[in-house]
């Protein structure tokens, strides 16, 4: 059972070539998601792709789905343990 979502609006968008959010909703998106905090953390840790969590309707996406995974496919993955300095 998902505990109570948090009822917050955030803005994601690139700006320089880095991800940054607003808390709040800021002019007019290609598309919006609208998710639980529980689902945001699954997708976070990696235990949920968010294509899964759009199929599964834990993630409902209104506008255009297309855009969404063209964001997401601009993401780079890292490592959990990766080098921020080497020697």
């Amino acid at each position: 059972m998902e505990s109570c979502d948090l009822k917050q609006d955030y803005t994601l968008f690139v700006e320089n070539g880095v991800l940054n959010y607003a808390p709040s909703k800021i002019g007019d998106a290609n598309a919006s998601l609208t998710l639980s905090k529980a689902t945001m953390n699954e997708i976070q840790m990696g235990k949920l792709k968010l294509d899964d969590g759009i199929n599964q309707n834990k993630v409902k996406v209104d506008g255009n789905r297309d855009s969404v995974s063209e964001f997401i496919g601009l993401m780079d993955t890292f490592p959990f343990w990766f080098n921020i300095v080497t020697p």
